[in-house]
């Protein structure tokens, strides 16, 4: 995690340097570069974790790029190996160069791009497959322009309009420099063919997913997981185990199984550390007050299904109940020197929809997790973009931000969720999240079968629920 800061050299100068960066560097806290280049301002402050420390913003050949996150296969694309990239962001305009805008299809990896090529007067805006990594721009009549990490840096520093706009997940942007659209594009179409019949290639991708995130980290920044007795902290848990690769686990006991949790900490206590947390009504009030202070917000519109009719809500991170679970458990981490969280998020959206065999166990869900033979027909589903999809990057991301930790996403893989997606309806649909279930029981692994706890979840959005 990183983040950036974009705007004219006229805007700049009259601003108030230390309020316009001030949580902007919460994001980036190990070194801030300023690059002034024609009239425009390039800010990055950096979240060192892979390769040599290597200042941004990019200069080469009059153009500019800036990035905020992770490309994991940044040292297979068209490098020299007589001259390997000391760091990621480095391939950004060597391969723009040579494949102009879609460069970013060849990109493997959690990040939000900005190129700015003085040679064509374009820009380039970009977000990932699933926009992990916020990225903010606005502009307007009157020669303001910005292009920030922050929502929060336009709207208090710039302006308080409505029109600032976020890259939209699977996007990737190209203005000219008068703000022009010149072009619009996705990122990746995944193939909607079900033809698969068995789960091997969606846990090779998986565990591939997992691995990348782990050793895209020659610095040995040390890793944690949020450990609940259900699937996705289960199938990570395991998966690190399996790659006996050394972690630290956090678990808040609410409604968690600590049976099932014990079980799971006894299974291979070689590579594991866990800590119990009891958040107390204190604890809990002082971290929803730290949040509510601190932390960017936007609101999020989102659609619930109530006996399949649609209703618009509105959600904002900073009210989500467990955003204060998760700011505690952030915040104990970054004192003990965790820097990469690997985040479950994704497999609710993804490999159930909330839901299974036509039970809802949230409004959000549109599938009811019952995927259908011609998957045209509904893809993408409300939440595989956004919706809840959206709502909890925002949130995972933003308290992140807060303690200069770093999200990292293996169920949003593009390769995970591309064989999943190649699943036959039949094993999509045998039982609740059937991929995870198979790989935790190939390894007797202890987990409570069909039952969906939200951690620390907003009561409003997903409940307790057993399936039958």
């Amino acid at each position: 995690m990183c983040s950036f800061l974009v705007l004219l050299k006229s805007l700049y100068q009259i601003k108030d340097k230390n309020k316009l960066l001030k949580y902007l560097k919460l994001r980036g806290p190990d070194a801030t570069n300023v690059l002034e280049h024609k009239d425009y301002v390039f800010i990055h402050n950096l979240l060192h974790i892979c390769g040599e420390k290597i200042l941004q913003p990019f200069f080469e050949n009059n153009i500019v790029a800036l990035l905020n996150g992770e490309i994991y296969n940044y040292d297979k694309l068209d490098n020299n190996q007589d001259n390997k990239y000391k760091s990621d962001g480095e391939c950004i305009i060597p391969l723009y160069q040579k494949y102009g805008e879609d460069f970013i299809k060849k990109l493997n990896g959690e990040f939000a791009i900005v190129i700015f090529d003085f040679n064509q007067k374009i820009i380039i805006l970009s977000a990932d497959i699933f926009a992990t990594k916020p990225l903010f721009y606005y502009y307007d009549d009157t020669s303001k322009f910005v292009i920030s990490s922050l929502k929060s840096t336009i709207s208090q520093n710039i302006t308080t309009l409505t029109e600032i706009k976020k890259i939209p997940a699977n996007t990737y942007i190209k203005l000219n420099f008068n703000n022009q659209v010149l072009k619009k594009n996705h990122i990746y179409e995944f193939n909607l063919t079900q033809t698969k019949n068995t789960f091997d290639d969606f846990i090779n991708a998986l565990e591939n997913a997992v691995r990348k995130r782990l050793y895209q980290n020659n610095n040995n920044n040390k890793v944690f997981i949020t450990l609940s007795s259900g699937y996705d902290s289960g199938v990570l848990s395991l998966i690190l185990k399996n790659l006996e690769y050394k972690f630290k686990s956090y678990t808040i006991l609410s409604k968690e199984n600590k049976n099932t949790i014990q079980k799971r900490l006894d299974f291979d206590i070689t590579y594991q550390n866990n800590s119990f947390i009891t958040l107390s009504k204190e604890d809990f009030k002082k971290n929803k007050q730290f949040v509510g202070n601190h932390m960017d917000s936007y609101q999020i519109k989102y659609n619930t299904f109530v006996d399949d009719n649609l209703m618009e809500n509105s959600w904002n991170c900073k009210n989500d109940p467990s955003s204060s679970g998760l700011n505690y458990i952030y915040k104990i981490a970054s004192n003990e020197n965790y820097r990469i969280y690997l985040s479950g998020h994704g497999a609710d959206e993804i490999f159930s929809d909330y839901g299974f065999n036509g039970t809802a166990f949230a409004p959000c869900s549109k599938l009811k997790g019952i995927y259908p033979q011609n998957l045209e027909s509904v893809f993408p589903w409300a939440n595989f973009y956004d919706g809840c999809m959206k709502m909890f990057i925002s949130k995972e991301e933003g308290i992140a931000s807060l303690h200069g930790i770093e999200g990292r996403y293996p169920f949003l893989d593009k390769d995970v969720v591309q064989e999943f997606i190649y699943l036959s309806p039949e094993l999509k649909n045998n039982t609740y999240k059937a991929p995870l279930a198979y790989y935790m029981k190939k390894y007797n692994y202890p987990f409570d079968e069909n039952v969906k706890i939200g951690f620390k979840c907003n009561k409003r959005l997903i409940k307790k629920t057993t399936i039958t």
